[in-house]
């Protein structure tokens, strides 16, 4: 079997991604010596008791990908952020366990949160 290197998740970034169209969306540190840390999931700080009524439930299916559980839920892969957000994933490039459940915020709370974001 031939091992296969995974790139890191420098490469991904920093081959792929541009700093001046991450800027604009997450929270952006450039150290002294010019390297980028883009914090994704710090953005936007939601809290571990999430009123009951501002979301619902939703088992992850085998194959889930964060991307594609926000297509289905929001029509939109972009949002991948939000619903690992919503549920305290600290790392999103680890894909979803089948059969977890994660809280769903549903699409007027995610409006009113791109709206603060945008105004903000």
């Amino acid at each position: 079997m031939k091992n296969i290197k995974q790139n890191e998740i420098k490469d991904v970034v920093i081959k792929k991604l541009s700093a001046q169209n991450l800027e604009n969306l997450f929270s952006v540190f450039q150290k002294a010596d010019g390297q980028y840390f883009y914090n994704i999931l710090k953005t936007v700080n939601f809290p571990e008791d999430i009123d009951p009524t501002l979301y619902t439930y939703y088992e992850t299916k085998p194959k889930d990908t964060w991307p594609l559980i926000a297509y289905n839920i929001y029509k939109d892969v972009r949002l991948w952020w939000i619903i690992c957000s919503a549920n305290q994933i600290v790392n999103p490039v680890v894909q979803p366990i089948a059969g977890s459940v994660l809280k769903i915020l549903t699409p007027d709370i995610v409006r009113t949160i791109l709206t603060q974001i945008k105004e903000s």
